[in-house]
């Protein structure tokens, strides 16, 4: 019935049982994608249909897309209880209004609340992802009906808010919260982070810069991380190839100078918990930046005069109680270690990575880095990784060092 899925070479659910909740929502068919997508990331997947669910995807198509035949019938037996003993967790994407306040109020009659309401019983984790037209979703009963399922321990994705709508979260910032709250939970909640991504590009006229291959992808991996884990994320970013998560608030800046401004207002006003500084800006400019295009042919041959950026780093005001920064270098072993060392002594970093973007396999622009991991003198880790697997470690870092 089902094609054989192809799993990601980067697998965090391995071994987690997953039951996914469907719900008669419009949006209902991206969630044949993200069962897919839990599948490729490791997990095993079974569905559960409310009834009128069914009038917008068959349970054939739910079959295909994970290979077992989906739930949606009440038969009197004990379905609701098998699921709950099986699954680690439940995820009900979308969540419609209806099917949330059932749940709430513990009405029953649907063998997905049934369901739901059976894993908060066993102490299972239960995740719902609401998708609804906004002025629902503004309303006095969404307010206190997600009150209701917080206190019984839900927890609630926040829906992506565009064109008047409640939407369902794109697939890489959803699938990777689901993989967040699995396997660690919420253990950044109520914690402010700040996160630098990308490069930044310096002008020498208005249409040639000075810039960096970086994509901006490490510095995005790392907030929507954090995000999945309760914190509440300020992005930094320079111009990157990758979008920011939606769960963030995004500055988005072009210039060294620009984003250091940026960090110092930030920083002037919000106490922050940590502070991760993944973005590779340009660390010189010109000197002087032309107002037209410069003409090669008259200037066949340009010289320029380069004069350095300001650090960052150091254009904080209020220091976090964790601070993070990378340090992107062309060499590796004992040598890329002395550096991140002398980064983390120069800049009082609790953590640094050092990151050897001349790796062929691994660097900017790719999904794996060859780093090492210092902190107080010492390694923490070091080889290649995944830039998921990267920002998985940096979160674990920051929520041992603020626990403790």
């Amino acid at each position: 019935m089902t094609e054989e899925i192809t799993r990601y070479l980067h697998q965090p659910l391995q071994g987690r049982n997953l039951v996914l909740g469907l719900t008669a929502s419009s949006s209902i068919y991206k969630s044949i994608d993200l069962a897919r997508r839990l599948i490729r990331m490791g997990g095993s997947v079974r569905v559960v249909l409310t009834k009128r669910s069914l009038t917008l995807i068959g349970p054939d198509l739910v079959h295909w897309a994970t290979g077992s035949k989906p739930f949606h019938e009440m038969s009197g037996e004990t379905e609701h209880i098998d699921l709950a003993r099986w699954g680690d967790a439940m995820i009900i994407a979308p969540a419609t209004l209806n099917t949330m306040a059932k749940i709430a109020g513990g009405v029953l009659d649907e063998l997905l609340t049934l369901t739901a309401v059976t894993m908060m019983g066993s102490g299972k984790k239960v995740m719902l992802v609401p998708a609804m037209n906004l002025r629902l979703m503004n309303s006095p009963q969404y307010k206190r009906i997600t009150g209701i399922l917080e206190e019984y321990g839900a927890i609630i994705v926040p829906p992506m808010v565009e064109e008047d709508k409640a939407k369902y979260p794109p697939l890489d910032d959803l699938s990777h919260c689901i993989d967040a709250v699995v396997n660690r939970g919420l253990d950044l909640r109520g914690r402010r982070v700040l996160v630098t991504a990308g490069p930044t590009r310096e002008h020498i006229d208005p249409v040639r810069v000075i810039t960096n291959p970086s994509s901006g992808l490490m510095g995005v991996l790392v907030a929507r991380e954090l995000a999945c884990r309760g914190a509440s994320v300020d992005l930094v970013h320079g111009p990157m190839a990758v979008k920011p998560p939606y769960t963030v608030r995004a500055f988005g800046v072009e210039s060294a100078s620009e984003m250091a401004d940026k960090i110092r207002e930030l920083t002037s006003i919000v106490n922050y918990d940590a502070a991760v500084f993944a973005a590779a800006p340009a660390d010189y400019k010109p000197a002087t930046t032309m107002q037209t295009k410069i003409s090669t042919r008259e200037k066949p041959v340009l010289e320029l005069r380069l004069e350095p950026t300001p650090k960052t780093i150091r254009a904080i005001v209020k220091r976090p109680r964790v601070l993070v920064a990378f340090a992107a270098e062309t060499c590796g072993g004992e040598e890329l270690v002395e550096r991140a060392l002398h980064k983390a002594a120069d800049y009082g970093a609790d953590l640094v990575v050092g990151n050897n973007v001349s790796s062929s396999n691994a660097g900017f622009g790719k999904d794996m880095l060859d780093v090492v991991m210092v902190s107080e003198g010492k390694v923490l880790d070091k080889g290649y990784k995944l830039k998921a697997e990267v920002a998985r470690v940096i979160g674990d870092f920051i929520a041992s060092r603020l626990h403790a």
